[in-house]
């Protein structure tokens, strides 16, 4: 990934944060102060617009990269809608000094970006190309 988009996407996910913050303002604005609340959904709507600006940029800028963005994305969302389904008891992530892999019985070792344990030893894993894999404990060394 080249420099340029590494500052694109630090800018976006500052953007993020920001409009996090003013979701967090505008439900904390009386409902009765419609003029403060109108101000800060036209704030979330720049923001938003911001964040496709960037995006367009990466997009043109490195085309590839792009759409490995969006394969992390869709994975990030569907792992997102798993922890609504499931009760998760341990979940590791890929940090710096720190590796993330799980060992299946049969095949090579996953190298994964998340893995999660579920309350049943259940294994679910982000893998490094954006793909969830599940693993029932009995298909793991422990």
């Amino acid at each position: 990934m080249g420099q340029k988009v590494q500052d694109i996407l630090k800018k976006i996910n500052y953007i993020e944060v920001d409009m996090d913050i003013q979701k967090q303002i505008l439900f904390s604005i009386p409902s009765a102060d419609t003029d403060e609340m109108k101000k800060t959904v036209k704030i979330i709507a720049e923001k938003k617009a911001m964040i496709a600006d960037l995006r367009e940029q990466i997009k043109a800028i490195d085309p590839e990269e792009f759409n490995r963005i969006l394969v992390f994305e869709k994975a990030s969302e569907q792992f997102r809608k798993l922890t609504t389904e499931r009760k998760f008891v341990e979940i590791t992530s890929l940090t710096e000094g720190e590796q993330c892999s799980i060992q299946p019985k049969e095949g090579d070792v996953i190298d994964c970006i998340v893995k999660a344990k579920d309350e049943a030893g259940n294994f679910t894993v982000i893998t490094f190309d954006g793909k969830i894999v599940e693993l029932s404990k009995e298909d793991v060394i422990a």
